[in-house]
């Protein structure tokens, strides 16, 4: 008789809530980092299905972030300062600058530096891409860009591969491949959004034994 299977483990991302985690935690948080971890969890609402928080940071520089507690780590993710690392000064600067000359542009009204920014995207752009948009965030990208494919073509589906992320959006979502969403744990999804293997010769999803015998399968997924 076969096993039941364990049910889906729902996880965005990373997501490490292991024994290990736990233990880790216990050994190295200070007071000062708990007291602040319990206050943050009274009143965020945080990504349930990532990793819960791992500290509480005071400071940062370059790649360096530092604790409550004193203590150093390496920051090897780097998010949203993949570039030029934490607390650039040049960056500090420029900030600070355009706070005192004008800290906000409403709608409807333009102004030097979003027009100088989006000048130099267009000419680093390929081709004849001379237009930009400026959105909040990547998912607000995808989301725009899903609009302006379907106004543009008067199609509406798309292929993607199976578990891409392309944000957490509700578009985002559904040309995203994570099983948690495909899933339909918040419901339907956009019709349209199909998904193919990605193509990992290594690790091959259809058990081939390379390219030489496999006759390109993902590439026939497309068609």
């Amino acid at each position: 008789m076969d096993k039941a299977k364990p049910p889906a483990a729902h996880t965005e991302g990373e997501s490490n809530t292991s024994r290990a985690r736990a233990a880790w935690r216990a050994r190295n948080d200070s007071a000062a980092s708990q007291g602040l971890i319990e206050r943050d969890a009274a009143v965020f609402m945080h990504q349930s299905l990532s990793s819960p928080v791992l500290s509480a940071i005071a400071k940062a520089e370059g790649i360096w972030i530092e604790d409550t507690a004193g203590r150093r780590f390496m920051d090897f993710h780097g998010n949203s300062v993949h570039h030029i690392g934490y607390g650039h000064p040049k960056l500090i600067a420029a900030i600070k600058a355009q706070l005192d000359e004008l800290s906000f542009a409403p709608r409807r009204f333009t102004c030097e530096p979003a027009v100088e920014l989006a000048e130099k995207l267009t000419s680093l752009a390929p081709g004849d891409l001379g237009k930009v948009l400026f959105t909040t965030g990547g998912s607000d990208a995808v989301e725009v860009a899903l609009k302006v494919a379907r106004a543009a073509t008067g199609r509406f589906k798309t292929i993607s591969f199976w578990d891409a992320f392309h944000g957490a959006g509700f578009g985002a979502s559904s040309v995203g491949g994570e099983h948690t969403f495909r899933s339909h744990i918040a419901g339907p999804l956009l019709p349209g959004a199909e998904h193919v293997a990605p193509f990992a010769c290594y690790r091959c999803p259809y058990k081939h034994a390379g390219p030489d015998v496999c006759g390109l399968a993902c590439a026939e997924m497309v068609s």
